[in-house]
């Protein structure tokens, strides 16, 4: 595990907004940047509570650009005004017990490299880690609070011809970011090789149960014959003494028909709720039929038995009638006091990207839902493209959708990618004078994620790319509305 200190850098950053003179009173907003001249992108930003439950801090989740030139996950704790209190880097260890088809031992767990051609020379492997989804754990068990965290290893072993082998990967820190060792290992890991085949897994999401034990969502790569395969949902849940209590599979039979979990979570009556994104169809029937990949709701009790399940997606908003089909890809999942609201990107039979935004109830009935194709900044037209990435509720029980505008170009002003924010009500209906782009001139620039406190700030996580290969991440402090002023 290695450390790093982290340099606050003071850049200009553009931030644009319709005024509302409504908005709230804006006191103690701020943007700031956090990294090394290197290549740094968050995935998730959470809210962190001291002993009595009151908000003290932020922890930021992603992923930095090691010195060997891979990614490995990182951590960065702040307080509430943004002061870096500690930060962490980690990746790959190579302390894994891993079976050939043969059951033969080929790594045996001593942290040494290993010889996988078995030719008596060691063999390199290298891992790129992807950041997933980073909760804060009130109680382990034994009284202490800390953090458990997901996301996906891409594993490279050259010795064998291996390249992008996803291994779902986790993790659990305490409060000061130090590993909590489960089965004497900092990282611990799902992977699939049998048969000399080199199937993926992916991590998305990590929750604790009220059990005390936690449910791990992704996908995991199926091997459907003749050289085809796909993804299915995969949901795993386990606990810190006795491990794996289960790993289960679910998807639609058949191939390149993808199927994966993205969020996870318990309701009080302790069935499983997990969200993501299959090409099951849609139960709205849109596009006679053929609508490609949809939101998937899938609910199960606590031992992983399915009891309703069902799939949405969204129909074409072209006031022209064009028609066409939307692949719905789920982002990120918040719990609402009506069920659940999902974010994520519509790809189009037109080869275009729309964020969208849909609620579901709490059985996952469809509620309502839209396709951000009309920003308030393209008003004429639907050309303005954009990726939804994450979501917050406000304390008024509206809905901020976070994400990017690819290639800002509105006709009177043209700039790389932006970060997006955008209020909608209930019933997934823009409101006026809550969207705003954030970003500089050039670049790519993204809003991740954002949570909201219970004074109704609005704290976002972005990926702001400074050209040169150097991405830093930002932390951003706004009103409701989207305005810094």
């Amino acid at each position: 595990m290695k450390y790093y200190l982290y340099i606050f850098i003071v850049f200009t950053l553009v931030a644009c907004q319709i005024e509302d003179k409504n908005a709230p009173a804006p006191d103690e907003a701020y943007i700031k940047y956090y990294g090394e001249l290197t290549t740094h992108e968050a995935s998730d930003i959470e809210i962190v509570y001291d002993d009595n439950g009151e908000p003290e801090g932020f922890v930021v989740f992603g992923t930095q650009l090691s010195e060997n030139g891979d990614r490995d996950f990182f951590v960065l704790r702040t307080n509430l005004d943004g002061v870096i209190e500690e930060s962490v880097s980690f990746g790959f260890a190579d302390t894994l017990d891993i079976l050939d088809s043969e059951g033969n031992l080929i790594d045996g767990g001593d942290g040494m490299p290993d010889d996988w051609t078995r030719d008596g020379n060691v063999d390199t492997i290298r891992a790129e880690e992807t950041g997933g989804q980073i909760h804060f754990v009130s109680d382990f068990g034994d009284g202490t609070s800390g953090y458990a965290i997901i996301g996906t290893s891409s594993i490279t072993i050259n010795a064998i011809g291996i390249s992008d082998w996803k291994w779902m990967s986790y993790s659990f820190l305490n409060r000061n970011l130090q590993p909590i060792l489960v089965n004497n290992r900092p990282i611990n890991y799902l992977r699939d090789r049998s048969d000399d085949e080199f199937l993926d897994f992916v991590g998305n999401d990590i929750i604790q149960l009220n059990t005390r034990g936690f449910l791990m969502v992704g996908g995991r790569e199926e091997d459907r014959g003749g050289g085809d395969s796909d993804f299915d949902n995969l949901f795993v849940r386990l606990n810190l003494t006795d491990g794996i209590v289960f790993e289960q599979t679910q998807g639609i039979p058949g191939d390149d028909e993808e199927d994966i979990l993205k969020r996870a979570f318990q309701k009080a009556n302790g069935n499983l709720v997990m969200i993501g994104n299959s090409n099951t169809p849609s139960f709205r029937g849109e596009s006679g039929g053929i609508n490609g990949t949809n939101v998937f709701y899938l609910e199960t009790d606590i031992n992983g038995t399915p009891s309703n399940s069902a799939a949405y997606g969204l129909a074409d908003a072209r006031p022209d009638g064009q028609g066409g089909v939307y692949n719905e890809i789920v982002s990120d999942v918040i719990k609402t006091p009506t069920g659940y609201c999902v974010v994520g990107t519509s790809n189009t039979s037109f080869n275009e990207q729309f964020a969208f935004i849909m609620n579901l109830s709490n059985s996952g009935v469809y509620l309502n839902g839209s396709n951000h194709q009309f920003s308030t900044y393209n008003p004429d037209n639907n050309t303005l493209q954009s990726l939804g990435n994450g979501v917050t509720q406000t304390v008024g029980n509206n809905l901020v959708m976070l994400g990017e505008y690819l290639s800002f170009n509105t006709g009177s002003l043209s700039r790389g990618g932006e970060g997006m924010f955008v209020k909608f009500n209930q019933g997934s209906v823009p409101i006026n004078g809550a969207e705003s782009y954030f970003g500089l001139a050039d670049g790519n620039d993204a809003i991740v994620d954002a949570v909201t406190l219970p004074d109704g700030k609005i704290v976002a996580v972005a990926n702001v790319d400074f050209g040169g290969g150097v991405k830093l991440l930002s932390i951003i402090k706004l009103n409701d509305d989207g305005s810094l002023d």
